[in-house]
């Protein structure tokens, strides 16, 4: 213990001396690091000095956080007490001793200390935030801290301590991660300890309503307890009356902007109190300050928000309830804004918070996820590794089922329906009825989505009912369906008109024609074609035979029979042409085989 008396007293950092310290005062087995006996002496060592320290702080009169002599380190001038401190979380964070320790004396220093003393405690907590905070640190010593800042809390008025209540709840906000379950009101109970108490007797000489009065104040039994309004009925025929009278007397009395700058309270920081006054003298002063009347409305917005937001267990709310809420909201919101000063950005800000709140509400039904997400390291990691896909007996899933149900059915081998390929109209008589209205079968249960059975459908459709297979890419999977297993008023989408029909049949004769005529050229004798030619020389030769050959071919035209270069000149025509136009010419083709033989004859 001298050793440390003496090394608190020494200045420069804490790590040119600390694990020298250690080692002489406790010489462990290992150098660097105490085992868990020797961790316990160095503890029990540690918290004897600190209770000397105290008790000399405490008989000099001194600050705790200050007794002793001054130390220059760098700028800051330091306490033997805080010295200690520091050279006992060094060697916590370097685990050279057990990371518990810091915890367990800064708890013990609080347990002997006044409340005033308690807030340069907690100050120098504060400035050694982030390293109490590291994960080798916080693992051990949460549970402790946690413990120290609730005693603290408890110690604490909530009415005049309200400021360092909220330095300690800030500190819990930040130290601890937004998952932890310790710091969250799981269940959402309500500190139904906070009574509001008020006159039940009207005194001599006050000049308000009494009544109003009484009415206005029992609201808070409502606002301090809203689980109560859902289990009575009557409680809430209750409220919804008070409520009314309390927003009919705000609306008739309305603050003008002179009247809420003068009695406007909120920035003085001296006036600032957690509870409002219930005399009923002061009950006409306190209507006209903005600030008291924001604080009624605001709780009814909480309250509203409650009994609309989904817990664990959901609220029978009757409809007729539900629609006077929302009245009463859109009144309470309409006051809040014509309350000055600056109505409607404070409304924003508290409908900002209220939908934060929702969040909240959800987040804690949802059994309180963690929101730390994985490292981007981690992430790609696991991105980049391969899922093991499941092994099956025979090679997939549908296979080792099937057999499975051999096993446990030695005749589905030899069962002959096991074989048998069912009709078209059989199997698409599941979607027929799926297509039928009035059978009411919803969208997401057709048969239609299982791919599996339109992919059969297709199969069967292709090998029995063309007509039907044919429908498919013009109007998609119920098309394929036949006829007459549709409904009437579904029949008449998908049947053929008797127009496509009339075309469709026309155009496969046209088509006919056309090849008909090409066989037939094709099967001319290449005999004849070659006479012909040789004629054809033998003519060019002799001029007298010009006249001849003319009058031969205008009578060969008038007969019908087309020369050779006729029938190439046709042919390649009719190539040319649409299967329509074939018909139109085919009826005029005698009529331009007599003129073209005039026109011969009359050269």
């Amino acid at each position: 213990m001298d050793l440390f008396r003496r090394a608190i007293l020494e200045p420069g950092p804490p790590e040119t001396f600390a694990l020298l310290t250690v080692q002489e005062a406790i010489k462990p087995q290992k150098q660097t690091k105490l085992v868990q006996d020797e961790n316990q002496l160095l503890e029990n060592i540690l918290r004897t000095l600190l209770q000397e320290l105290v008790s000399l702080a405490v008989q000099s009169g001194e600050k705790i956080m200050e007794y002793g002599q001054s130390i220059a380190d760098g700028e800051a001038n330091r306490g033997q007490i805080p010295r200690l401190l520091d050279i006992v979380l060094y060697l916590c964070e370097n685990e050279h001793v057990e990371a518990g320790m810091i915890f367990q004396l800064l708890e013990d220093l609080t347990e002997m200390s006044t409340m005033r003393n308690c807030k340069d405690i907690f100050g120098y907590i504060e400035s050694k935030q982030d390293i109490l905070g590291k994960p080798e640190l916080f693992a051990r010593g949460k549970l402790v801290m946690l413990r120290t800042c609730n005693q603290l809390l408890r110690r604490l008025s909530k009415a005049n301590d309200v400021v360092f209540c909220g330095r300690i709840i800030m500190f819990l906000a930040h130290f601890f991660p937004l998952s932890e379950r310790s710091a969250v009101n799981i269940k959402g109970v309500f500190n139904t300890s906070n009574e509001t108490k008020y006159e039940k007797e009207a005194p001599d000489g006050i000049s308000i309503d009494f009544n109003f009065y009484k009415t206005f104040w029992s609201l808070q039994e409502y606002f301090c307890n809203p689980v109560s309004l859902n289990l009575a009925p009557i409680k809430w025929q209750k409220f919804t009356s008070s409520l009314m009278v309390v927003l009919n007397t705000f609306e008739a009395q309305p603050l003008s902007d002179e009247e809420g700058n003068a009695n406007n309270l909120e920035d003085e920081a001296a006036t600032f109190s957690i509870k409002y006054l219930t005399s009923s003298k002061l009950m006409g002063l306190e209507l006209k300050d903005p600030s008291f009347r924001r604080h009624i409305l605001v709780q009814c917005l909480i309250l509203f928000d409650y009994l609309k937001a989904p817990g664990k267990t959901d609220k029978d709310l009757p409809s007729e309830t539900m629609e006077e809420i929302k009245s009463c909201e859109e009144r309470v919101k309409k006051l809040l804004e014509m309350t000055p000063p600056k109505g409607s950005e404070f409304l924003h800000s508290i409908e900002h918070i209220l939908e934060r709140e929702r969040n909240w509400v959800w987040w804690k039904r949802d059994g309180c996820p963690p929101f730390e997400k994985p490292s981007i390291e981690n992430k790609s990691f696991l991105v980049g590794t391969k899922k093991r896909r499941p092994r099956w007996r025979l090679g997939n899933k549908e296979l080792s089922q099937l057999w499975k149900w051999a096993d446990q059915n030695p005749n589905a081998l030899t069962d002959a329906q096991r074989v048998r390929t069912p009709a078209v109209t059989e199997y698409w008589k599941p979607l027929a009825e799926d297509m039928d209205e009035s059978a009411g079968i919803e969208a997401e249960y057709h048969h239609k989505n299982n791919r599996v059975y339109c992919w059969k459908g297709l199969r069967f459709s292709a090998r029995q009912d063309l007509e039907g297979f044919s429908r498919f890419t013009e109007y998609g999977i119920e098309g394929v369906v036949p006829l007459e297993l549709l409904p009437p008023d579904a029949r008449s989408k998908y049947q053929t008109k008797p127009s496509e029909r009339s075309k469709r049949a026309k155009r496969e004769e046209t088509k006919g024609a056309a090849n008909q005529a090409e066989e037939s050229q094709i099967a001319t004798p290449a005999s004849e074609t070659d006479g012909d030619a040789s004629k054809a020389d033998l003519e060019a030769s002799a001029a007298p035979m010009d006249t001849d050959a003319a009058i031969t071919t205008g009578s060969a035209s008038q007969a019908g029979t087309p020369t050779p270069d006729e029938q190439h000149k046709q042919s390649s025509d009719t190539d040319g042409q649409e299967p329509g136009q074939i018909e139109a010419e085919a009826e005029t083709g005698v009529i331009d085989g007599e003129t073209d033989a005039e026109v011969d004859l009359i050269q």
